[in-house]
């Protein structure tokens, strides 16, 4: 009698892809909602920390070139926007050569440009009204407004979200410093 030899077929049972997917929901569904945090917690890191080198570089500037230096909000990245509530656009910094009170890429006063994603949901707020579209360093690196200033940088989440928050402070002597906002602010 000749037996006959059967393959053994390589393969995944229905049950086993069906646990298989199960368990990828799960874990999808656990990861999701902390990527989604960590991805907005390094986005305002990121923005905070870009916007308080924007004014360290803003003050070196003044205080090397004996020249008054602004940061300013921008739309588009060569000129100041003129206008308050544009510090979600962008902002750029420059030297202000011919003593306008504002930056030109025209006219070469542009050191550094910053542009934020047109997606975003941060919100960036004065602390003051006296710097609702620019923050002007006179030649010792003093601010020129004579008062201390600020920003709130907020996830867009509201405040009772748990995403966190910053601030940027800044004494009449014009040195920022950047820390986490646990108020309310936002």
């Amino acid at each position: 009698m000749i037996m006959k030899k059967y393959k053994h077929e390589a393969g995944f049972t229905l049950l086993e892809m069906m646990v298989v997917v199960a368990l990828l929901g799960i874990v999808t569904a656990i990861g999701l909602p902390s990527f989604r945090a960590m991805s907005i917690t390094n986005e305002l890191a990121d923005t905070a920390n870009s916007l308080s080198m924007a004014m360290k570089l803003a003050r070196s500037e003044a205080i090397s070139r004996g020249r008054d230096t602004i940061v300013c909000s921008s739309v588009n990245g060569s000129n100041c926007s003129g206008a308050a509530g544009n510090w979600n656009k962008g902002w750029i910094v420059g030297v202000d050569l011919d003593n306008d009170g504002t930056i030109s890429e025209a006219n070469g006063e542009l050191l550094w440009a910053h542009q934020m994603d047109s997606d975003t949901q941060l919100t960036i707020t004065p602390s003051n009204a006296a710097f609702d579209f620019k923050v002007d360093y006179n030649y010792t690196g003093w601010i020129k407004a004579g008062d201390d200033m600020g920003f709130d940088i907020c996830s867009g989440y509201g405040s009772s979200s748990g995403y966190p928050r910053r601030e940027i402070r800044a004494s009449v002597a014009g040195d920022p410093r950047l820390s986490k906002n646990l108020g309310t602010k936002c």
